[in-house]
């Protein structure tokens, strides 16, 4: 069974007011021997999207939620599961039979 981690990373925001304007954040798989890692960056624009906490009382799970309200979540984590079957029983392999 493949289990997802996802984290933030860090934070970018204006010093004027906190506002926080790109989120970077990453997320593993991981099945057993197997892991696969990715990361993104997700850009906010205050005009469209006002601060809804305040940058003090900020928590990882709330920042996440705006990463998922952009991000679709079960996609991302389809795609890195199916990366990791692939690495299990790979499709192509390379080599050289005289070689073995």
């Amino acid at each position: 069974m493949t289990e997802f981690n996802w984290k933030i990373n860090q934070l970018e925001r204006k010093t004027a007011d906190d506002y926080v304007l790109v989120v970077h954040y990453g997320f593993d798989a991981v099945d057993g021997e197997f892991s696969k890692g990715a990361y993104g960056t997700l850009s906010f624009d205050q005009e469209s999207q006002p601060a809804r906490t305040d940058f003090g009382s900020l928590t990882e799970e709330v920042v996440l939620d705006w990463v998922f309200s952009k991000v679709e979540k079960d996609v991302v984590e389809a795609q890195l599961e199916a990366i990791i079957a692939e690495m299990k029983e790979p499709s192509v392999v390379a080599g050289l039979p005289w070689a073995e």
